[in-house]
């Protein structure tokens, strides 16, 4: 393999993962926050919570040929809304009831598999 493929094919990697985590780590208000919404004479505001989870690695084998990946997700999800109206500024906490019962059931689960023990 020549050199001018070899770096060809470097540069195109450090392009790509370069873009990624743009693309991964470009958080901003408009991420978070919705657009405000008119209710009457109330404004409402949904807000979100971002998570991000990523990795990656390389490596080389014993006949120096390397390799490496990654890859990751963001997650968004509903926390709040916020209400603005004549009679002040509310924030209305939204409740993943989901969330709530499967860390409840993990949690039973867990101390029923300890007490079988």
């Amino acid at each position: 393999m020549s050199d001018d493929v070899t770096l060809g094919e470097s540069e195109r990697v450090r392009t790509t993962i370069s873009e990624g985590l743009d693309r991964f780590l470009n958080v901003s208000a408009e991420n978070v926050y919705a657009e405000p919404v008119r209710v009457g004479e109330r404004v409402v505001i949904p807000a979100a919570a971002i998570e991000f989870i990523g990795g990656f690695g390389f490596g080389v084998d014993t006949v120096e040929q390397g390799g490496g990946g990654g890859g990751g997700r963001n997650i968004g999800r509903p926390v709040a809304i916020i209400e603005a109206g004549p009679d002040g500024v509310r924030i209305r906490p939204v409740i993943d009831f989901t969330r709530i019962a499967l860390t409840l059931l993990a949690a039973g689960l867990t101390v029923w598999r300890a007490m079988r023990r």
